[in-house]
């Protein structure tokens, strides 16, 4: 694997998400380090609190009205994995499989209530991805899917949301085709390429930006819209969301100094077991700018600890890619000292230009693997050892399906 870097840098950046945190030491000493003046954490409850006459509920409250099926998730476009080292996986219904209106990125997970979780995230599609497609100003969905009976998937989208004066603010909201904007709150429009569970929260990357959070006890019901054009509060005190029936508010969000773009994100380790928030990002070999990776301490709240300084790391290709920068990031994990990364644009093999890359600090390059193509975010499931991945692309891109998401053992690759 290859060589990493690992610096501790008091101002360097980053947000959190993902898995369940342990609580951190903190002693006097601790506390009185100055925090990380790179990361400011801005407190959304006051929007939270102007939903509260709505009923507020969490993953189990939620009607699921979406059927998955585990048939043919490993015979889709580009899907590559050794026959050996595939476990299980499923694919969307037909309507999201086939839809051009969205693209799945980010994965992660969670037990609620004795059943199990994924979460997904999507981002609507705009005519730069696809010629005349105008849905990106639904900005993000994310689906929650119950995979406690792995032979009976279901799942339902919601809408993530925010505070409609966000709109103002260039580094929370990105103008976008026109629809019918009402009051109280308005479309997340990011790229959502990564999203991570800790605590009850999720945290959504957001390109620029850094991480967006949102509590999974503040999922709301929506009214129908039969236009699919309206969100926000209506004059007679409907929520409207594109006719989604469900919306997610946005109860915070971390603008991070250093890090950007904020491609992807996950839970993890570092190699004295505290749990760590970290973000990659994705850069091509044209950028002057080598990726790295972001590694932040979370509490025992779920929340970055901006007393302790964040881990930076730098990964290496694999000997092939000369030992060099880990171009077109797309998902990291990182355990210890060894991270495992999606990436993108290499050459076909297998049908698919993706690879996993597997690199442990101090090496001198990385361990590529065969990956479906279109892959996206990791997620470790920590209770099975599952490393969860989703591809991303469309029935029309291929002629055949692609979106799969599937897992395999971590320890076939650690």
């Amino acid at each position: 694997m290859k060589k990493h870097i690992i610096i501790s840098v008091l101002c360097a950046a980053f947000t959190a998400i993902s898995c369940q945190t342990e609580a951190i030491d903190t002693t006097e000493d601790a506390v009185a380090t100055p925090p990380n003046t790179g990361i400011n954490y801005v407190d959304e409850s006051a929007f939270i609190n102007s939903l509260s006459t709505e009923t507020f509920l969490n993953p189990t409250d939620i009607s699921l009205n979406r059927n998955a099926t585990t048939a043919g998730y490993n015979q889709v476009y580009g899907f590559n994995i050794p026959e050996d080292n595939q476990v299980l996986g499923f694919k969307w219904n037909t309507g999201d499989q086939n839809t051009t209106d969205w693209r799945p990125q980010g994965i992660t997970g969670f037990t609620w209530n004795q059943k199990r979780f994924l979460l997904t995230t999507w981002y609507g599609i705009g005519p730069s991805n696809i010629d005349g497609v105008e849905n990106q100003h639904k900005g993000v969905r994310i689906s929650l899917v119950d995979i406690t009976n792995p032979s009976s998937i279901t799942y339902r989208h919601i809408l993530l949301v925010q505070d409609k004066n966000n709109i103002s603010n260039p580094k929370l909201f990105k103008a976008t085709n026109s629809y019918d904007q009402l009051n109280l709150f308005a479309p997340v429009t990011i790229h959502a390429g990564g999203v991570a569970y800790a605590n009850q929260k999720i945290y959504v990357a957001s390109t620029s930006l850094g991480l967006r959070v949102f509590d999974l006890n503040n999922i709301i019901a929506a009214s129908s819209d039969n236009t699919k054009n309206k969100i926000g509060q209506d004059a007679n005190g409907d929520l409207k969301a594109f006719n989604y029936g469900y919306i997610l508010p946005q109860s915070g969000y971390y603008d991070i100094l250093d890090g950007d773009p904020f491609s992807c994100v996950s839970l993890g380790e570092n190699t004295t077991g505290n749990n760590m928030l970290y973000t990659s990002q994705y850069k091509t070999s044209n950028s002057s700018i080598i990726p790295s990776v972001y590694g932040f301490n979370l509490t025992s709240n779920g929340d970055i600890d901006t007393y302790i300084p964040a881990e930076i790391s730098v990964p290496k290709d694999n000997a092939s890619g000369n030992n060099g920068p880990l171009y077109n990031i797309q998902g990291v994990y990182r355990k210890d000292s060894t991270s495992v990364f999606t990436v993108t644009g290499k050459s076909s093999y297998k049908g698919s230009t993706a690879r996993l890359v597997r690199y442990t600090d101090g090496e001198a390059s990385g361990t590529r693997y065969r990956w479906p193509h279109g892959a996206e975010d990791f997620y470790l499931e920590k209770s099975t050892g599952l490393l969860w991945n989703l591809t991303e692309y469309e029935t029309s891109k291929y002629g055949e399906e692609n979106r799969t998401v599937f897992a395999v053992r971590y320890s076939d690759y650690d």
